[in-house]
């Protein structure tokens, strides 16, 4: 077990609270606070796009329609239409490749400049109106990059945001060594971006909160985490030490993190992108080395060649996996959150009591938020500034927060609705076959009978599989006292 003196551990998460015990690397950007809207933040998977019709988000609390122009390229428009507010993400994409709002028929090009005012007969007036700045929506610098879509919160520093490269995955560049061992996974989560990334940069929390989903409680027999890198403006890096394996984790500002772990061969990254006060959308993929991926002998190296089967079909990744990880973590972390706010957002360093080495990595977090990203307009204040309490039913929405979003979920799941019907009728129909097989004078034990009453027991099987299963779409319940 690994063991700390309260003086050593004290020392430790001090020098992380205390700025001034890292001076020589906050030199750095001189040490300033990240400009939140001048950085890139990944919005959406690409291939889960519609390109066919505009699609509402957020950022920075920021209401943007992402959409798709007539030479396919990706936009980002402010969801407003100048003429009387109304949200552009309920228009459409006309066939000239323009967005059309729907509320009046204005039109857009790709530039956000308005191309067309219906209600303007007037061959000059209209040329007029539209060449008028206040006609125009505010257009955000997009990138497709990664399988992601880029987006750049603000409109006055194009050039800035194309010299400054996006927080991407660097093993999916050096293909020699390493490949995708997932596909992107989505989700929206009804907690603010600080606490998700608190969660992330706290890997002891898994046995416990994940138990027998990643971890399991026995496992945690004391863990050291250390700092690796200092606090910087562009983030900062941590090392994590079990006992059983050591792994290495790291933020990079604004929202990436990044775990590594040799003794597996994979890499966990995780975007948490502020979307609005109390709410953040969470991108993940792994990676997996080409070198020594799912090599481990015996019992692990069954698991892991079990779990490369589940994670290479995207459905059973994101029902059976990813959403019943973030199942384990959502009504914590969104009750959580409002008994830290409720005391003020500073007031982590007097509410939380972290005797050990474990929580050094939310000490880091909250320590570089303090310093470096409080200037976040999205990061709730008080209490007041967070939307109200739900109760689980709520936190853990599977469909309104990912399958909505999933364009191979939403399939599996209108097949499903299908196949319900479908296998109650055949249930039914085979059960009637036998009944009149039977009244007919055919014997109970005969073929035609038996073989009429198998079909329906297994129609009737498979109806109640599909129904349980309907319900890794929809919402399934996450009860930690029952997780034995």
């Amino acid at each position: 077990m690994a063991t700390a003196s309260v003086a050593e551990v004290t020392t430790a998460i001090d020098q992380l609270k205390s700025v001034d015990n890292l001076q020589p690397e906050l030199a750095v950007n001189n040490g300033k606070p990240i400009n939140w809207f001048q950085q890139w933040y990944p919005l959406a998977i690409l291939q889960d796009l519609d390109p066919r019709r505009p699609t509402a988000t957020k950022l920075l609390g920021i209401p943007l329609v992402v959409w798709r122009d007539g030479t396919k390229q990706w936009r980002a428009f402010e969801d407003r239409c100048p003429h009387r507010l109304a949200p552009l993400s309920e228009g459409r994409i006309d066939t000239d490749g323009t967005l059309m709002c729907s509320y009046h028929g204005w039109q857009f090009d790709a530039q956000g400049s308005c191309t067309k005012i219906p209600q303007i007969g007037d061959a000059k007036a209209a040329a007029t109106a539209c060449s008028n700045n206040r006609s125009c929506v505010a257009s955000y610098p997009v990138k497709e990059l990664g399988g992601l879509l880029w987006v750049w919160p603000d409109t006055h520093s194009a050039a800035l945001a194309a010299s400054t490269p996006p927080a991407v995955i660097a093993e999916l560049d050096q293909t020699a060594d390493w490949e995708p061992r997932t596909d992107w996974f989505m989700r929206d989560l009804p907690i603010s971006m600080e606490t998700v990334v608190e969660n992330v940069m706290d890997p002891c929390h898994a046995n416990f909160t994940h138990h027998k989903v990643q971890g399991v409680r026995t496992n945690e027999k004391g863990t050291v985490i250390k700092p690796i890198t200092p606090l910087r403006p562009t983030g900062f890096k941590m090392e994590q030490n079990s006992g059983k394996f050591k792994a290495e984790f790291e933020f990079q500002a604004p929202c990436f993190l990044k775990y590594h772990f040799p003794i597996f061969g994979r890499v966990m990254a995780v975007y948490v992108v502020p979307t609005a006060a109390g709410h953040s959308r969470m991108i993940t993929r792994f990676i997996k080395n080409k070198q020594n991926s799912s090599r481990r002998p015996g019992l692990m190296g069954i698991v892991l060649k079990c779990m490369e089967l589940v994670e290479g079909n995207r459905v059973f990744e994101h029902t059976l996996m990813r959403n019943k990880v973030l199942d384990g973590d959502n009504h914590i972390l969104h009750v959580q959150e409002r008994q830290l706010l409720a005391e003020g957002v500073a007031g982590w360093q007097q509410n939380y009591y972290m005797p050990g080495y474990s929580d050094t990595g939310v000490a880091a977090w909250r320590s570089w938020l303090q310093k470096y990203g409080n200037a976040m307009p999205v990061l709730p204040r008080k209490l007041s500034d967070l939307p109200p309490l739900m109760d689980r039913r709520q936190t853990l929405d599977r469909y309104h927060q990912h399958t909505q979003h999933c364009p191979d979920c939403q399939k599996a799941l209108h097949n499903i609705d299908f196949a319900l019907p479908a296998t109650w009728a055949a249930g039914a129909a085979a059960l009637l076959f036998a009944a009149v097989s039977a009244a007919s004078g055919a014997a109970w034990t005969s073929a035609t009978v038996l073989g009429a009453g198998a079909l329906a027991l297994v129609m009737g099987l498979a109806h109640r599989r599909l129904k349980k299963f309907r319900d890794l779409f929809i919402f399934t319940d996450y009860v930690h006292a029952e997780m034995d």
